[in-house]
């Protein structure tokens, strides 16, 4: 069996998108529509990054939302997108550069366990790699500059808020708000509004326990 850790390659997820159409990483939208709904517009303009072979955009497309963009590294991915669904855009980036985005040009961008993929080759949760930070800092730096002014970044998570709390405080440029779901089995929501100044409460809740996500580099 494969490990883990093949999750951080680009061809492995060129391959696997020859053929899936349809997959979802923890929870199709059903399942937090009642969190991130409410703080959607139906006019935003919504990037959905790591997008992959989700249906969360498809989903979001028939409730109303109009204006979405999906990003995700895998060329592959783009163009079978582009052709099986050409009503949305579809652009080819890595989303610790958002390189092929234009700053200031989204309300809302989205993520759903991506930048867990992202961080598969770590060896212990509590002692992130210095490559680990640096890479949240460019992913969240790259979200913020294509972010309008007071947009939010929404990220889906099976990660507890003790490491992903401090690792989004990280980012100086945006206040952070935790939701959960899920019965059998927990998972999260992470708010961050752009601009907005950080919740103390919650970062003093939960910097102090697995400090390392804050270390400098």
């Amino acid at each position: 069996m494969e490990s883990n850790t093949q999750y951080a390659r680009m061809d492995y997820w060129d391959k696997r998108f020859e053929t899936e159409k349809n997959f979802e990483w923890l929870s199709g939208l059903e399942a937090f529509q009642h969190i991130v709904t409410p703080l959607i517009p139906k006019s935003s303009s919504i990037a959905h990054i790591g997008c992959g072979s989700s249906q969360v955009s498809m989903q979001l497309w028939n409730l109303g939302y109009k204006n979405i963009t999906n990003v995700d590294y895998s060329k592959v991915l783009i163009e079978n997108g582009r052709l099986e669904h050409p009503y949305m855009e579809w652009i080819a980036d890595d989303i610790t550069t958002l390189a092929n985005c234009e700053s200031s040009s989204f309300d809302v961008v989205l993520e759903k366990a991506t930048i867990e993929a992202i961080l598969v080759t770590e060896k212990s949760a509590w002692e992130p790699s210095d490559s680990a930070l640096q890479n949240l800092e460019n992913i969240f730096s790259s979200i913020c500059r294509v972010l309008k002014p007071n947009g939010i970044f929404i990220s889906v998570s099976f990660t507890q808020p003790h490491f992903r709390v401090p690792a989004l405080l990280r980012e100086k440029n945006w206040s952070v708000e935790m939701f959960e779901f899920g019965e059998s089995f927990h998972y999260y929501v992470y708010v961050c509004r752009k601009g907005a100044a950080a919740n103390k409460e919650l970062a003093d809740r939960y910097s102090s326990i697995a400090k390392s996500w804050l270390r400098p580099l």
